[in-house]
């Protein structure tokens, strides 16, 4: 009995403990509720469309008047935790106080507040319950609004007193904060408060309320309303303002040029990209940690937060540094200045970092002296590194620099070019000034410095001025080295070490190509190598006007191609290779290879050579270089550096040599009228062609040297005739003419037919493609046109010259006929059967799937001129579900008995259309012989699967008349017993005891 008084009187002293805690709690909450017979309803910042002079203002509206108005020095303001408040040229931010008697207080600024900062007003001497003048009142944080509408008395200028419509539309980006001010206009109720209301356009309620009872403003804060609607605000039922909501769409998000965007380590670079609708204002970045604590320790001359003026649709680049990976993960929030309108970046980890490592991708480069060879550094766990190529002691040579990992790629291709090595002046001491970053660079967002270049081996001259006559950096090995550091002394202990292997730059070859006049070698959208079988096609006769395309096989040229265009004047390909080459064949008059004839060339830094001698010049003549100086705009350059391969076309028609000839034409000048008095010549023109790297800068062998010779002929066309010598066609669609011509294949000619009959008149001028073996093919309807009519027939050259081929005669005959007949059928999907066809001039039968315009499925052998019955027709694929066969007759156009459509074997056609017929193919299995029925087979033990079923049968019958019932396990219902049996077993001994 004992025990169970203890036990009662336990419970009784825990409830009791409860009791007391719930009941101070109680007593505490009330007693902090009385604290001053007056408190501050609302706060805001505005500014005044009334009487006020200040720039903006602070209303604190109060539950109930003072005793007196409050005294200046009772009002405290609190500016981002400043106090006293400064403005942002360190005067006081209070200009004036007025009120408090009427239970209203204006605070009057001398500056406008930005809604981005944390404004706090403070308000001391408020009288206290128990009669003392000595409580305090403070509104941390109030709001600030970004715009202010006054109410007038009509709500619109031109209005009536009850205005009809609503003033304005002002545009308001969505998160700002705006102010209502009472003035004019206004009715309220007989307590003297307004009422408020906020519309959609379409008459939805977003807003019903009263103004606070000591309070002229009400805010609206737009953060929930919706983007692109129309809103409009009454006062005490009388229409105000309309204003629309946008949206500044500012966008915080993590550099993904750093680390791996949301995962960075404590050696990597903390930044966000910030862009936003509207440009032009200050925006603040501030970066946070995962307590929602701003981050006070940042590297050097890092502010936090930070003030950038945002671009209109751009980013700016808030960058916070490296950051520690103890606080780790941060976030950054960035607050529009003008509105207030805040956005915040996803969350940033950062982990602690390894060591950083820095490696070459191959620790052996190849390339050949004069060219650029590309050195891929690879960095791990950093974004820097220095490299060197060469060495002071094994090469009196040595360059080095220091490389930036921007892109966050984990790698940079560091470009030396071997052509320009020894004219940097990153070593001012004893370099000079000559040209930097000609000798180290980095393609894409990547950055690299050159810190130093040193050694006994230079190209600079008295000046220190680059001097590129003098000998390049010889053929041989030259070590790598790379760490990832920032430090150049620690490259003597390199992370990783490498062999840069300049071997001697060679001239392979050179062979030609044609392409079409019109032909644009250089454009950008089509890849030269795209060009090959299309309109780019490797030989050695090209038609006058042509183009005429040297494929150089080189190396070497990389390097001063890549000067010209970054250090020179070159502005492309083309021009850098005009400034590099000798293009007269001919330096310092000394005569090479064939010779020019040609004195007083202009010998360029690199030494290379490349001329185009016309060579049928009759004995006892010079050959004749092609002068590229008066024919600059014929020449036009493509350059594929990686395979050492360079294209130089050639216009011929823009093409002049020395002696003031040109490939096509003969020029004659008569000095009487100072005419350029040309005279066509029918002769072909043979051209050597020679691309050499002489010796001097780039070489010391005088022997590298490839040349190609070619012929240009004039351009011709020649139609193909029949037997009788005439271009003949049916009167049919479809109808061919062929011929061949000696210009570019991919050249757009025209065929001109035109009638010879007035009374029936015709003009027809298909466009035609020169195919790669020079043939070309014009398709013509003459359906219309009949059988009997003559014409003529001429190919019209690109420019429609008509001169370009001679002029043949054409006729119109009798258009073969053919009909065909194909009935539903079914088949395996394998072959279809044609009932029967008849064709005039022989040919096929072609089977279409679906419609005339369908794929070919399959077609039949050659049929000869007549008629054919029962045409099994072997289909390409076999078919696998039902289809439409479509069979049409062919023509066999070409005459070889093969069926070679699309191209040649046009159709028959009969009023304009292919002939067809049309018929549905079933598919059906194929059908497989029968087994031997005779053969004995054992017949199943039926007795005892008979038996086996009868029992499954009894026991699942057994299911449905009998609910069996299972044991309930689990660990739910295992706890439930054993929390049962407790309490029994509890309640038994208590009994037992008493």
């Amino acid at each position: 009995m004992t025990d169970t008084n203890e036990k009662i009187r336990s419970l009784f002293l825990t409830a009791l403990m409860v009791f007391s805690v719930f009941a101070g709690t109680i007593a505490f909450s009330g007693g902090a509720a009385a604290a001053a017979n007056v408190d501050i309803d609302q706060a805001v910042e505005y500014s005044s469309g009334t009487s006020s002079s200040n720039p903006s203002q602070v209303e604190v509206a109060l539950s109930s008047g003072l005793d007196s108005d409050i005294d200046s020095e009772d009002v405290q303001l609190y500016l981002d935790g400043q106090n006293p408040a400064q403005t942002s040229e360190d005067n006081d931010l209070k200009a004036s106080v007025t009120g408090g008697a009427d239970g209203r207080i204006v605070i009057g600024l001398n500056e406008d507040i930005k809604p981005s900062e944390n404004l706090t007003v403070k308000l001391t001497g408020i009288p206290a319950e128990d009669g003392d003048n000595d409580e305090t009142l403070v509104e941390e944080d109030i709001d600030v609004t970004s715009k202010t509408f006054t109410t007038t008395d009509s709500g619109d200028a031109s209005a009536s007193t009850n205005a009809e419509y609503y003033s304005g539309d002002t545009n308001v980006f969505r998160g700002e904060v705006i102010a209502v001010e009472k003035d004019g206009g206004l009715d309220p109720n007989d307590q003297g408060i307004s009422s408020i209301e906020v519309e959609d356009d379409d008459g939805g309620l977003v807003t019903s309320d009263n103004y606070d009872e000591n309070s002229e403003v009400y805010v609206v804060k737009t953060k929930d309303l919706d983007t692109g609607q129309s809103y409009n605000i009454s006062v005490d039922d009388r229409k105000q303002n309309s204003f629309t909501v946008s949206d500044l769409d500012m966008q915080v998000n993590i550099d993904d040029d750093v680390g791996d965007g949301a995962n960075i380590d404590n050696s990597d670079t903390l930044a966000v990209n910030v862009s936003i609708n509207r440009g032009g204002e200050e925006a603040n970045a501030t970066l946070f940690n995962e307590d929602d604590d701003k981050v006070a320790e940042l590297d050097d001359n890092i502010d936090n937060p930070q003030f950038k003026t945002l671009k209109s649709n751009d980013n700016v680049v808030f960058n916070f540094g490296s950051v520690s990976d103890s606080d780790s993960p941060y976030y950054v929030e960035v607050t529009d200045q003008q509105t207030g309108v805040t956005a915040e970046s996803d969350l940033i980890n950062v982990s602690d970092s390894e060591d950083g490592d820095a490696s070459f991708e191959s620790s052996t480069v190849r390339d050949e002296v004069g060219d650029v060879a590309n050195i891929t550094v690879q960095l791990d766990n950093t974004e820097d590194g220095i490299i060197s190529v060469g060495s002071t002691n094994d090469d009196n040579y040595a360059i080095i620099g220091q490389v930036e990992d921007e892109d966050g790629d984990g790698e940079v291709t560091v470009q030396f070019n071997s052509y320009t090595a020894g004219t940097s002046s990153a070593n001012e001491e004893s370099l000079g000034s000559g040209d930097s970053n000609t000798v180290l660079s980095v393609p894409g967002d990547d950055d690299i410095d050159v810190l130093t270049e040193e050694g006994s081996f230079d190209r600079l001259d008295s000046d220190d001025n680059a001097d590129l006559s003098t000998d390049v950096l010889e053929a041989g090995s030259y070590s790598m080295n790379v760490t990832a550091t920032t430090d150049i002394d620690e490259i003597d202990d390199p992370d990783s070490a490498g062999t840069l292997r300049l071997n001697e730059n060679s001239v392979e070859g050179v062979q030609t190509w044609a392409a079409p006049s019109d032909a644009e070698i250089d454009d950008d959208d089509i890849d030269v190598y795209d060009r090959i079988g299309v309109n780019l096609t490797q030989s050695d006769d090209v038609a006058a006007d042509d183009v005429v395309v040297h494929e150089i096989q080189a190396s070497g040229l990389e390097g001063v191609l890549e000067y010209e265009q970054e250090d020179g004047t070159a502005s492309d390909e083309t021009a850098a290779f005009l400034d590099a080459v000798d293009t007269d064949g001919q330096t310092n008059g000394d005569r090479y290879g064939y010779g020019t004839g040609v004195t007083g060339g202009e010998k360029t830094d690199a030494g290379l050579t490349f001329y185009a001698n016309r060579t049928d010049v009759g004995a006892n003549a010079d050959p004749q270089p092609i002068d590229f100086e008066d024919s600059e705009d014929a020449l036009t350059v493509v350059e594929d550096a990686d395979n050492n391969t360079y294209f130089v076309a050639v216009d011929t028609s823009d093409v002049e040599f020395t002696n003031d000839k040109t490939i096509t034409k003969e020029k004659i000048t008569d000095d009487s009228d100072n005419e350029d008095d040309s005279v066509s010549i029918d002769e072909d023109t043979r051209i050597n062609a020679t691309f050499a790297i002489r010796e001097g800068t780039l070489s010391d062998d005088d022997g590298k040297t490839a040349s190609a010779i070619y012929t240009t002929s004039e351009r011709d066309a020649t139609l193909d005739l029949d037997d009788d010598g005439f271009v003949t066609v049916s009167a049919a669609a479809g109808q061919e003419v062929t011929g061949t011509t000696n210009v570019a294949p991919g050249t757009e000619l025209e065929v001109e037919m035109e009638s010879e009959s007035e009374a029936n008149p015709f003009v027809i001028r298909p466009e035609v493609d020169v195919a790669t073996d020079g043939t070309y093919t014009a398709t013509a309807d003459f359906s219309d046109y009949s059988a009997g009519a003559n014409f003529t027939a001429e190919t019209l050259d690109v420019d429609g010259d008509a001169e370009f081929t001679d002029e043949e005669d054409g006729r119109i005959i009798e258009a073969g006929t053919a009909s065909v007949s194909i009935s539903d059928q079914e088949s395996t999907g394998s072959e279809v059967v044609v009932d029967s066809a008849q064709l005039s001039d022989g040919g096929f039968i072609a089977i279409h799937a679906g419609n005339a315009s369908g794929d070919v499925v399959g077609n039949s052998e050659y049929l000869g001129a007549g008629s054919h019955e029962d045409v099994t027709i072997t289909l390409d694929e076999p078919m696998d579900e039902d289809f439409t066969a479509v069979a049409m007759p062919h023509r066999d156009t070409n005459g070889n008995e093969a069926y070679d459509f699309p191209g040649d074997d046009s159709p028959y056609s009969q009023n304009g259309s292919a002939v067809t017929d049309s018929a549905n193919v079933t598919i059906v299995e194929e059908q497989t012989e029968a087994p031997d029925t005779e053969t004995e087979t054992e017949a199943p033990d039926t007795e005892t699967e008979t038996e086996e079923q009868t029992e499954e049968t009894t026991t699942m019958d057994s299911g449905t008349d009998e609910v069996e019932t299972t044991e309930q396990t689990g660990p739910g219902f295992t706890a439930a017993l054993a929390l049962i049996a407790l309490v029994a077993a509890v309640l038994l001994a208590v009994r037992r005891d008493n």
